[in-house]
């Protein structure tokens, strides 16, 4: 006679009834736990590639932006110095000042001569292959058309001045020969960039922007550096779990990368190729070690490029996995603590228990408001029943106090997403909007004047002689010169004007509804007001070099008004600054 045939007592009975129902509970809420453990953690993933994603593709947009921008103020200068060397010189230094991660500044002419400045600052290995001193800042590479084989390397200190020169007669570079050349003929007129691709002379990847200056086969070009997108990437990720890589879909090679074993990509494309099968997130076993991987495109870039993250499983997992042990043992002790109760009432009569445990059910299945209590004249049993009832009520007043600390931490996290997105639209040292909101409000005013025919005007401010303050005065007092400025434009705009910080010492303000006119009305106002201001910190008489324009027949992207007003402000400074210019 085996187990279930045999007769057996009541204690006994409940007693393994009792047991199977919470090894069975135990069971069913570990699968459960573990199933979510998975599912938060993919979804952790997933909201660290979007949130990634979305940085990556808004910076790639602004740096476009820019340099696009760049090349065509390139384009005018050279336009209007033509072969005045001396000129070009300054104005390139002056960019790769500007623009940090610009590598170099050049041109290629039809010829074959080149001119070319580098910035030795973009990397410590460019002063040991020129020979470079630490003093020494910039190179000048010269190549004659008309003595190809010639090649001038000159290196200048901080302040221009010369410190030495060497000439090579085995010249082989040909700047006809180079695909951004090429390109840019082939786009005439347009403003082109390369793909990616890494500098021969820096470990380093990046992209050249490039225009073919007004038909004369003669190309102006900018080196970009796509090293700053690992400033992004570090904010975005945990480093000790996770490894990233920025790469390229057409030959898999990584562009940038965050990661602590340079041949993970290279390995987990020899056993996947197919990277659309990683649009959803996937758990994959590389090199004997288990990872959660996802890949998405870079959707602002015009090249195949996309950002694959590598979480290492079991890190990832473990956090969640803790706390589900935690939450089975504190239900297996409870359960422990139950049983001596439950071995008490064994002894009474079974229509109760059974009812008792018809009541437990409810509680694991969560139908608190359907529980009730059970009669009976046995006064243990009722004791029993009651603690149902509290232990119900205490589960579900927990259940609600839980949800109520979920949704306070929910108005918490939003209130924190609305001080981010305020982060991510304002300068930080001049609390002035910054390019990413004033591009914005131009797409915005540009559009409503497509659409409505409404006017509007920007000007462009800035300050001048701004590096002298700074290298006479020192940089706080520069960002203190800039802060103050800030509030004093700030406090002399119509609450309709948009003001934001341009870059550097430049301010943009864009008018609504305003003509030209306005524009200038108001760009005197401003250079008047900051001239009679008394800086705090700075001794000096502070001045402005302003820039207005306006929407005229045939603009249709506000990059064009912007390049107007810069027009205009290049003419202010190269008429004495301090003075407001138009462009008409």
């Amino acid at each position: 006679m085996n187990f279930f045939n045999r007769e057996k007592s009541l204690k006994t009975t409940v007693l393994s009834l009792f047991g199977f129902v919470i090894f069975l509970i135990i069971v069913i809420f570990g699968i459960q736990l573990l199933y979510i453990d998975n599912q938060l953690a993919k979804k952790s993933i997933n909201t660290k590639l979007n949130s990634l994603s979305y940085n990556v593709e808004s910076s790639i947009k602004s740096v476009e932006h820019i340099n696009f921008s760049t090349i065509e103020m390139l384009s005018l200068i050279n336009k209007k110095y033509k072969n005045e060397q001396d000129e070009n010189f300054k104005a390139y230094i002056e960019i790769l000042k500007l623009q940090k991660n610009f590598y170099a500044v050049y041109t290629g002419y039809e010829d074959g001569s080149f001119y070319e400045i580098i910035s030795l600052d973009i990397d410590e290995n460019l002063r040991k292959l020129y020979n470079a001193k630490e003093t020494d800042k910039w190179l000048l590479i010269k190549i004659d058309g008309e003595n190809i084989a010639k090649r001038e390397l000159l290196l200048y200190d901080e302040n221009l001045n010369e410190t030495s020169k060497k000439v090579e007669l085995d010249n082989s570079y040909n700047p006809t020969k180079r695909p951004w050349y090429k390109l840019a003929l082939e786009n005439r007129g347009k403003s082109i960039k390369t793909p990616p691709y890494k500098y021969s002379h820096i470990d380093t990847y990046g992209m050249t922007y490039s225009r073919e200056l007004d038909d004369t086969k003669n190309v102006v070009s900018i080196d970009f550096l796509m090293e700053d997108f690992k400033n992004i990437f570090i904010d975005n990720i945990d480093q000790d779990s996770m490894d990233l890589f920025l790469f390229r879909n057409s030959d898999k090679q990584s562009i940038s990368s965050i990661t602590k074993d340079d041949s993970l990509l290279e390995e987990f494309f020899k056993s996947y190729e197919n990277i659309l099968y990683f649009k959803e997130i996937k758990i994959v076993e590389i090199k004997n070690k288990s990872y959660i991987v996802q890949i998405a495109p870079i959707k602002n870039s015009s090249q195949d490029e996309y950002i694959i993250l590598f979480a290492d499983y079991k890190k990832i997992i473990q956090p969640y996995h803790i706390q589900t042990l935690k939450l089975m043992m504190t239900l297996v002790i409870i359960g422990l603590l139950i049983i001596p109760v439950i071995l008490y009432f064994s002894k009474m009569i079974v229509k109760p228990i059974i009812q008792l445990v018809k009541e437990s059910i409810k509680i694991k299945n969560r139908k608190y408001d359907s529980i009730s209590k059970v009669d009976s004249s046995i006064v243990e049993v009722s004791i029993l029943s009651n603690s149902f009832l509290c232990m119900a009520k205490s589960i579900y007043e927990y259940q609600d106090s839980l949800e109520q600390k979920v949704e306070d931490r929910t108005r918490e996290l939003s209130l924190k997403n609305e001080e981010l997105f305020k982060l991510s639209i304002t300068d930080k040292l001049t609390g002035l909007y910054n390019r990413v909101k004033l591009d914005k409000v131009l797409q915005e005013n540009m559009d409503r004047f497509l659409r409505y025919n409404t006017i509007f005007s920007v000007i462009i401010m800035d300050i001048d002689f701004f590096k002298n303050i700074n290298d006479n005065f020192g940089h706080q007092v520069g960002d203190d010169v800039l802060k103050e400025s800030a509030e004093i434009l700030k406090n002399n705009i119509r609450n309709v004007d948009i003001l934001g910080r341009w870059g550097g010492e430049e301010f943009l303000i864009i008018c609504p509804e305003t003509p030209l006119s306005g524009a200038k009305e108001l760009a005197l106002k401003l250079n008047k007001v900051i001239k009679e201001y008394s800086f705090r910190t700075y001794p000096n008489i502070v001045t402005m070099s302003i820039g207005c324009s306006s929407y005229k027949q045939g603009i249709l992207t506000y990059n064009e008004i912007i390049s107007n007003a810069d027009k205009a402000l290049y003419v202010a400074k190269e008429s004495g600054r301090d003075r407001v210019e138009i462009f008409e």
